[in-house]
């Protein structure tokens, strides 16, 4: 099935506001993720980019006064931390995503592997076929909060994955664009001026006896 993409503000706005997450809202979040992943040195393992991108967009969409008001509470169901809408049955979770997010010419891939848990999710929002005289679990509709970072630009997407190879997001059922490469300018590192980086370090020594 062809993946359903939605890039223009008139559904956008429309739609986000529907699954009660306002774009200004995710707008926000991103800025606040920004400046956490400009900590990260350029000479990082690549997982760390994602690490910070889940930990960060996690703890901050957690802490939101406005998605709280909207229904939205923690959720570790399925060892797959994220954000929920109990009453939309929807589970969000953040997703550090490669340059093609945003760009509805392409589709977007993750940085690090999904593990296990997260692939029995993804694979929970393919089945199609549903068999009522068997007893199954309910589970929530898995969306990935899809967030792209550079120093020249940063794209956003909330976007539906539909089937994973390898722990890599093969396919999207829906994908809707916050953000568009080129809209959002990119993360700026700080730079620690000479004098402040070469402060001497306290000698430890252990004592004895």
């Amino acid at each position: 099935m062809a993946t359903q993409i939605f890039s223009e503000e008139t559904e956008v706005v429309p739609l986000l506001t529907k699954m009660r997450l306002p774009r200004w809202v995710i707008l926000e979040l991103a800025s606040k993720i920004g400046g956490e992943r400009a900590n990260v040195a350029d000479h990082e393992p690549p997982p760390v980019r994602g690490y910070e991108t889940w930990r960060w967009g996690t703890r901050y969409a957690r802490e939101d006064n406005a998605l709280k008001s909207l229904a939205w509470s923690a959720c570790d169901k399925h060892q797959v931390s994220g954000i929920r809408n109990e009453a939309l049955g929807i589970k969000v979770v953040f997703c550090n995503t490669d340059s093609n997010t945003g760009n509805i010419s392409k589709h977007p891939k993750n940085l690090s592997e999904k593990g296990p848990a997260s692939c029995r999710l993804i694979g929970y929002n393919g089945r199609q076929l549903d068999m009522e005289f068997i007893e199954q679990e309910q589970h929530d509709d898995l969306w990935y909060l899809c967030m792209s970072f550079s120093d020249k630009t940063i794209s956003i997407e909330l976007s539906r994955p539909e089937s994973e190879t390898s722990g890599v997001i093969s396919s999207f059922s829906h994908r809707i664009i916050v953000a568009k490469p080129g809209e959002i300018p990119g993360i700026r590192k700080i730079i620690v001026p000479q004098d402040f980086a070469d402060v001497p370090k306290p000698k430890i020594s252990r004592k004895l006896g």
